[in-house]
């Protein structure tokens, strides 16, 4: 973000009355939280014109409507040198149109203390999603955007200003401790509704005090003013703090009780003086909604009905065509209605204009057929889809597409089969340019809830007395309950028998065991909602246990290692000690795979494995864990004379802090005297590292010979 601090008038003054800020993006990331609005704002959004392509005007709720301020040279509009590529020429998107303009732009300045300023801008701007004027990148939003110096740190500020309330806690000192900008309606361009739910609204206008705003206009931008339109009965601009906050500020507030110290006037600061441009709009443009026309069949002719919006009570017109003369649509709070006819061919466009405009609005519409969807039915049970339409056109009816699924029959009716899955909307479109679109109607029968499915498990060996699982988690289906029993071998006593997984004490003889999982869903009921399954558990002749603590391994130090004792035989119980090499804390050194930091040295460590089982005497096993050596390279190291400064740098093949502790590098230069050491530097996460010593004392001047 750029700022350029000047005393403007014109156009400037749109952004601040002491500042230009030239904002690099639309949104500004914030610190802060505005209360809600109380009251409404703008209530509705014009037409769109067809020179600019943005809204004629927008109106709030107490029925002021303003249009976009585009007259290049006055100033009332406050563009400046280069706003506009030609003034002289009319405004015209994209060659000759401003990058932004404004239905309204209020703003006001405070100082806050010594050069320190607040700014405050209210405005409902055009602009383009991209940046410079682009046709079809047109968008809208309400601004409110605060700025202040020269704040106490973390201290809490409260701005009051026409559209609401806003707490900034915990603020930056200096320049823009507050820096807040809020902007919302920016949407889809050319989609302008976003606006409606901004802050700004109902617009501001000046007071009726003398000087009295220029006619046609809601104030003058170069002439700072009282205003009023807020909803909140706040039409200020007023900073609270701690004391202290505002000394020497000329527009401290008269008000003790205002600020954080109910005596000091040093804590708040405040206007009713803004500047402010807008201009009352006079044309109430004109949309043109729709125009389908009916050819009953050898007619020869036939009516098109003609749709339109504007403002209420405005002359809103069909131009005249070869068969029919001009002729003045009905109106009704803002929408419009008319029945042409016509004979011979069906005119291609319409012209609808607005005839009380200055000058005229005018849009052109595309007459088309007016497309019928009677039936767009689903059959569950037969996978069917049945459509039926028609047009208004009879003479003679035109091809009707279904979109995905091809032409619609002669009869105007269609029966699609093998439709796993229905669409939601059905759309059927005229080869006269009609479309209708209808939701999908679906009959037949419901769909079953999935069938549960048991899965009692593998097959398992297991050792005499050992506490054996049953495991049915990976059963599917809505479950409600487990329940495993017995169903072969001597009687065993389960645990937990109505839950996924139970546990019983293997028998001290070799011999196979059968139980059964049954799942259940209990509501709904129905076809689906039982299922069982078994599993055999064979108890195996007494083997005595075997530890296996894995292969041995070189790895690379400050790396997390994962001992695995899992290959081990006939164990039910492990335990973990390190025999040599510098200590290594083990995650738990009670269970198959404890984990382990490998030290950063370059010295193995070794670990036991003992484990246990009821087959015979405790069985060992050792595993060695080697360091991978580090490789250093240096394949840039110098001296400069004139510096008296060393420089070197290069890889290692231990990595640095992200794969543990760190990996230090230490510089040594050997002389005929002896080695002396430069320094040490660290190797990064990715194995870089560099080293730089000036002013090197006279002892560690020389080559380099050995690192």
């Amino acid at each position: 973000m750029k700022t350029l601090d000047i005393v403007l008038a014109g156009r400037a003054t749109r952004l601040i009355i002491l500042a230009v800020f030239i904002v690099l993006s639309l949104i500004l990331t914030l610190r802060g939280a505005h209360a809600a609005v109380n009251g409404i704002g703008l209530v509705a959004v014009g037409p769109v014109m067809s020179d600019n392509g943005f809204p004629v005007w927008y109106k709030d709720s107490a029925g002021t409507r303003l249009e976009l301020c585009l007259e290049a040279t006055n100033p009332l509009c406050g563009f400046v040198a280069g706003d506009i590529p030609n003034p002289a020429a009319p405004l015209v998107v994209p060659n000759n149109f401003p990058d932004e303009a404004f239905w309204m732009l209020g703003s006001a300045g405070l100082t806050t203390n010594g050069t320190g300023r607040a700014t405050l801008v209210l405005g409902l701007e055009a602009a383009f999603s991209v940046g410079p004027p682009v046709d079809g990148d047109q968008i809208s939003f309400g601004r409110v955007r605060i700025w202040v110096d020269n704040l106490v740190p973390g201290a809490t500020y409260i701005v009051t200003h026409p559209y609401g309330r806003d707490v900034f806690p915990n603020v930056d000192a200096g320049t823009r401790g507050i820096r807040y900008v809020q902007d919302i309606g920016i949407g889809a361009p050319g989609d302008f509704t976003g606006a409606l739910n901004s802050r700004i609204g109902p617009f501001l206008k000046w007071t009726a005090t003398a000087p009295l705003a220029p006619a046609g206009f809601i104030g003058d931008p170069n002439i700072l003013h009282a205003v009023t339109g807020s909803p909140n009965s706040t039409n200020f601009f007023r900073i609270e703090g701690p004391a202290g906050s505002f000394t020497g500020s000329p527009n401290l507030c008269a008000n003790p009780a205002l600020g954080a110290d109910p005596v000091a006037t040093t804590d708040c600061i405040e206007t009713t003086l803004f500047s402010l441009m807008g201009k009352f709009a006079t044309n109430g443009g004109v949309t043109a909604d729709r125009a389908t026309y009916s050819r009953p069949a050898g007619s020869g002719g036939g009516t098109i009905d003609v749709y339109a919006t504007s403002e209420a009570s405005q002359p809103i017109e069909v131009a005249r065509g070869t068969t029919f003369g001009t002729t003045l649509l009905d109106g009704d709070s803002g929408r419009y209605y008319g029945r042409i006819g016509f004979t011979g061919a069906t005119p291609a466009t319409l012209k609808v204009r607005n005839s009380g405009d200055v000058p005229i609005t005018e849009k052109t519409i595309t007459v088309v057929d007016l497309v019928t969807i009677t039936r767009a039915e689903y059959n569950s049970d037969t996978d069917t889809l049945t459509v039926a339409a028609d047009s208004s056109d009879q003479d003679p009816r035109p091809a009707l597409t279904i979109t995905g699924f091809g032409a619609l029959s002669a009869t105007g009716t269609s029966t699609f089969a093998n439709v796993a899955v229905p669409p939601n909307n059905l759309t059927v479109t005229s080869a006269k340019g009609g479309t209708d679109t209808q939701r999908v109607t679906i009959i037949g029968s419901t769909f079953a809830p999935l069938a549960v499915f048991a899965a009692a498990g593998t097959d398992q060996v297991v050792q005499q007395g050992q506490v054996a699982t049953l495991d049915g988690s990976g059963s599917t289906g809505d479950i409600d309950t487990y329940q495993w029993a017995q169903v072969g071998g001597p009687a065993v006593t389960l645990s937990n028998a109505n839950t996924k997984t139970a546990t019983f004490t293997a028998p001290t003889q070799s011999v196979t065991l059968t139980f059964s999982l049954t799942v259940s869903r209990l509501n709904p009921p129905g076809p689906g909602s039982t299922d069982t399954d078994q599993v055999a558990l064979t108890v195996a002749l007494l083997s005595p246990p075997i530890a296996n603590a894995g292969p041995d391994r070189t790895l690379i130090q400050g790396t997390t290692v994962t001992l695995d004792g899992s290959a081990s035989s006939n164990a039910s119980g492990y335990s973990w000690a390190q025999t040599a090499g510098p200590a290594a804390a083990l995650s738990n050194p009670t269970v198959a795979k404890p984990t382990f930091v490998f030290p950063v040295q370059n010295q193995l460590v070794t670990f036991q494995l003992t484990v246990t089982g009821p087959g015979g005497a405790p069985s060992s096993d050792l595993v060695t864990i080697n360091p991978v050596l580090d490789t250093i390279t240096a394949p840039r190291t110098e001296y400069t004379v004139s510096k008296l400064e060393w420089r070197s740098q290069g890889t290692a093949t231990v990595l640095g802090p992200t794969a543990g502790p760190g990996n230090t590098i230490t510089l040594t230069l050997n002389k005929a005297s002896g080695a002396i050491v430069l320094g040490t530097t660290e190797v990064d996460n990715l194995g870089a590292w560099a080293f730089r010593l000036t002013n090197a004392p006279a002892d560690k001047r020389g080559q380099s010979q050995v690192w």
